[in-house]
C-alpha cells in the first residue's frame, strides 16, 4: 500500500464499513431508532455521505485527481471570466477569479486546500485587493506576502502589490474545513 490511491480506497470502504456498522442497511442507529423520518430521507442521507467519500478519494488521494479538480477549477473560472468581459473591459472586482481545489489530507489527517488567485484582466494590472475570508487559519504557515488575515472577513492578496494581466497568486492552506472567498475590493491601474 505504496500509492497514496489505494490507501484513499482502502480508507473510502472502511469509512462506508464504519457507516453501515452505525446506521445498519436500514439507516438505524445501532441499538436505536431511526435517525430520520423517511425512508426518502434516509436515502438521501446515505447518498451525501457516499458522494463526500467520493469526492474526497479521488481529488484528496491521489496528485492526478488534484491536478484534474484544478484544471476543471481554473476552466470554470475562465468560462465565467470570458462571459464576464465579454460584457464588460472594466478594470473591477470582477476581473481577479478565486479558485479552491482539495490538495489532500497532511500526514495527521487535517485537509489542505490549494487556492489560486487570477487577474483575468488582459490590459490592467491590479493592487491592492482585498478577499473576504471570515475567520481565515491555517495549521500551516502561509507565506504572510502571499496571503494574510488583515481582520476578521478582510484578508490582502501578494503584500497589496500589483498583480499583472494573467498573473496568479497561489498559496496552500489547512483547516478542518475549506473557508468562502470572494473578491471583496481590488485597486486598478493600467500597464
Amino acid at each position: 500500500m505504496d500509492c497514496p490511491l489505494e490507501r484513499a480506497s482502502v480508507a473510502t470502504v472502511i469509512a462506508f464499513l464504519l457507516l453501515l456498522a452505525c446506521h445498519g442497511p436500514a439507516g438505524v442507529i445501532a441499538g436505536g431508532e431511526p435517525p430520520y423520518s423517511s425512508a426518502a430521507e434516509t436515502k438521501k442521507h446515505a447518498e451525501m455521505h457516499a458522494r463526500k467519500m467520493l469526492i474526497n478519494a479521488t481529488t484528496g488521494g491521489h496528485p492526478r485527481g488534484v491536478a484534474a479538480a484544478a484544471a476543471a477549477a481554473y476552466a470554470k473560472a475562465a468560462e465565467r471570466t470570458t462571459a464576464a468581459l465579454d460584457e464588460d473591459d472594466d478594470c473591477s472586482e470582477g476581473v481577479v477569479q478565486v479558485s479552491q481545489v482539495n490538495a489532500g489530507p497532511l500526514p495527521n489527517g487535517i485537509p489542505t486546500y490549494s487556492v489560486a488567485i487570477t487577474n483575468t484582466c488582459l490590459d490592467c494590472t491590479v493592487r491592492d485587493v482585498h478577499v473576504s475570508c471570515g475567520e481565515f487559519a491555517s495549521t500551516v504557515l502561509v507565506d504572510p506576502r502571499s496571503f494574510r488575515r488583515l481582520a476578521y472577513g478582510d484578508c490582502l492578496v501578494g503584500d497589496g502589490g500589483p498583480i499583472g494581466p494573467g498573473e496568479t497568486v497561489c498559496f496552500e492552506y489547512s483547516n478542518s474545513f475549506i473557508y468562502s472567498m470572494d473578491v471583496a475590493s481590488v485597486s486598478c491601474g493600467d500597464i
